[in-house]
Formats: C-alpha cells, sequence, structure tokens
C-alpha cells in the first residue's frame, strides 16, 4: 500500500498478506522454544495506522537537497525523503508535512556528525489522548537556533492547543557520554496516553508501548496468566514509567520497581501519584546494584522482567536464581535473547508462551513467557 514499500527501510515484510506474516513469526517462536507449546500469536486489529511513535532523521547531500525521513534500505546512512507512513498515526504524515515547509524556510543544516555540522538532527512525533512534537537538535553552539526560529517551528507544527512541543539538545564530545537538555516549548507538559483504562503522564524520552491496542490485550493476558491471589509482593525490573506494576497494584499487596532511566522514574513517581497508588514504591538506579539493598526488606514472589532488547546482565540472573520467586513474567521484545536469559534461570520451567504481534508488516514480535519454580 505504501509508494515507499521496498525503498524504505521500516517495513520490511509489507509484501506479504498479514496472515503469512503471523505465520512466520508463529514458526519462529516455536522453533526458538521447542519443544514447548505456544500459545497461537495474538494478531493486531489495526494493520494500518498503528504506531504512536516515530522518528525520523534530517539530513543533506552534497547539493545541498534536503530529506527527512527513515534510513533507506541497504542505502549506507542515506535518508529516504518520506511523504507517507501508513503504519503511524495520521497525525504523524501531518506534521511531517509542516515540518519539511518550515525547514525549507530556514537556511538550517542538517546534522553532520563526522564534522560535528548543522543544526537538524532528528523529528520524534508522538500520539495519545493528545500529540507530541521533538525536535533534536545540535549541542554544538555555532549552529544553535535563534528565537525566531524556534518560534516559526512551534507555530508550525502546534496544530492547536493540546499540541505539545519540546526540543531536545544533544551535546557530544569524544570520549564523554552524551548529554541530553529539553526545553519545553508550548503547550501540555506531557503526553498522555491511556492503557488498560489507567491515564499514563509520558514526557519526551521515556519509552511507552507504540501499539496501544495489541499492548493492551498483553497485559490483560499477563494479568491472566499469573492467577493473583491478591497477597502477592512484585519485583518489576525495567519497569519504565511504572506501566506494569501501577495496572498490577490494585490485584496484589506491594509493587515495587527499579529503572535506570531518570527520567522514566520521574514520570513513574508522577504516575503513581496522580493514580493515587498507595502500594508501589519506584527506584532509580541499575537494576544489579539496586538488587541488593531492596532485597535486605523486601521479598518478591513474583519478579516482573521487561528489559531492554539485549536482555538480563549476568548479575541480574544470578540473583533472580538466588531470591528465588514463585513467578517471573518476562515481557520481552527480543525473543531470541529472552530464550537465552531463560537458559540461565535453572530453577524454572516455561509455563505459557504468548506472542503477540505489536508490529505488522515488520519482523518484530513481542513475547510473554511464564516461568514457574520447578
Amino acid at each position: 500500500m505504501c509508494r515507499h514499500a521496498g525503498e524504505c527501510g521500516g517495513c520490511k515484510y509489507q509484501h506479504i498478506e498479514y496472515s503469512d506474516q503471523l505465520k512466520e513469526k508463529q514458526i519462529y517462536i516455536e522453533s526458538l522454544f521447542q519443544p514447548n507449546h505456544v500459545d497461537a500469536i495474538v494478531a493486531s486489529d489495526d494493520i494500518w495506522r498503528y504506531r504512536g511513535k516515530m522518528e525520523f532523521t534530517f539530513s543533506q547531500d552534497k547539493c545541498g537537497n534536503r530529506f527527512l525521513g527513515l534510513f533507506i534500505c541497504n542505502g549506507r546512512g542515506k535518508v529516504l525523503d518520506l511523504c507517507e507512513c501508513l503504519i503511524a498515526d495520521q497525525f504523524v504524515e501531518t506534521i511531517l508535512d509542516r515540518v519539511r515547509k518550515w525547514w525549507i524556510s530556514t537556511n538550517l543544516l542538517a546534522y553532520y556528525p563526522p564534522l560535528d555540522r548543522g543544526s537538524l538532527q532528528t523529528l520524534t512525533v508522538r500520539s495519545g489522548t493528545n500529540q507530541m512534537v521533538i525536535l533534536t537538535l545540535s549541542g554544538n553552539c555555532k549552529f544553535a537556533l535563534t528565537s525566531d526560529e524556534l518560534d516559526s517551528f512551534v507555530k508550525a507544527v502546534q496544530v492547536d492547543a493540546t499540541t505539545s512541543v519540546y526540543i531536545i539538545i544533544k551535546c557530544i564530545s569524544k570520549g564523554v557520554e552524551s548529554k541530553f537538555y529539553e526545553m519545553h516549548l508550548g503547550g501540555p507538559q506531557y503526553l498522555e496516553l491511556k492503557l488498560c483504562d489507567i491515564i499514563f503522564n509520558i514526557s519526551p524520552q521515556v519509552f511507552f508501548q507504540p501499539n496501544l491496542k495489541v499492548a493492551e490485550k498483553m497485559l490483560y493476558k499477563a494479568i491472566d496468566i499469573l492467577e493473583l491471589k491478591g497477597d502477592e509482593k512484585v519485583l518489576d525490573l525495567y519497569c519504565g514509567v511504572g506501566t506494569i506494576g501501577i495496572i498490577l497494584s490494585n490485584r496484589v499487596l506491594q509493587v515495587i520497581g527499579i529503572e535506570w532511566n531518570a527520567n522514566s522514574i520521574c514520570d513513574a513517581k508522577e504516575n503513581i501519584e496522580k493514580n493515587r497508588i498507595e502500594n508501589m514504591q519506584v527506584y532509580q538506579g541499575d537494576v544489579k546494584d539496586r538488587l541488593n539493598n531492596i532485597m535486605q526488606f523486601f521479598t518478591p514472589d513474583i519478579v516482573i522482567l521487561d528489559p531492554p532488547r539485549i536482555g538480563l546482565d549476568v548479575a541480574t540472573k544470578n540473583f533472580i536464581n538466588q531470591i528465588h520467586p514463585k513467578k517471573i513474567l518476562y515481557i520481552s521484545c527480543n525473543p531470541k535473547s529472552q530464550e537465552d536469559d531463560i537458559k540461565s534461570l535453572v530453577e524454572y520451567k516455561i509455563d505459557i508462551i504468548a506472542p503477540f504481534d505489536q508490529f505488522p508488516h515488520t519482523q518484530h514480535i513481542e513475547n510473554i513467557i511464564l516461568l514457574t519454580t520447578k
């Protein structure tokens, strides 16, 4: 359906019938976890316009031609000047068009990393109950935007009063971790997203599930397979903005969350207070460093794992084996690293494997596994 299919590096399965995409993903999960039974993959109700977040890159060639979009498939870093994106919310295309026109009206350069030259790095668009537009800029002060240029950007993208507008300044130095600085330029402070009848406040730099309808099915499935009685203590590792813990909180005795990202922890505390959750606390820091302190006063019955794509580090796996919770719920966007991690959790057996298709027309799969003690 998309005019960019084949050239764009985003939707590599678009040429395959959706039913066949699901079959291929089902076979992949079964091959990873054989001989365990795998539930039938849960399809996405919407196979178009399902994504609530997209990030696009600014680029220019030697002739000064401007490109704003996604990376070209096998294009060695070249950017496709995107006209449409059919997996994204319609609002995304509206903003893409407005930002492209705004860029043409200025003399601003796309950022070129090898020379630390130029201003414009990425454009991120997020949709929920309201919308958020985020412009990431170079931290090189030689290419800083003027107040007039920032004002014109806000006017270009602020569709109405509910549109939140931010810039993020990315500062880089050799041998030093990049630093990011946020500035709120207009509209609401947060993006609001509703999941499982709970409203979450999301700030610009934090992760949230991009396909809310499938994420909701996934979380209700998690609640179902945990068979909660109400007296459980839950340890939510990699808790992000508190999504899973908050949704579980009225079904268990206590929840403690750990998350390394400081922005996510700020949002988690905001969401706990906003939703009047009294039995959940969150702590910022690296999971493996925080666990020793927390386990001095807290012994979980259930551990929730939702790590980044790389999976669990060795220290966390060792610690889980040591504290030996009755149940582990492992949610993963990378079933291969999930499979590798589970091999290290030697005292547990796989009870349930439930894949979900959050990302139609791509190779990505979200997978839930319930582990119980042998």
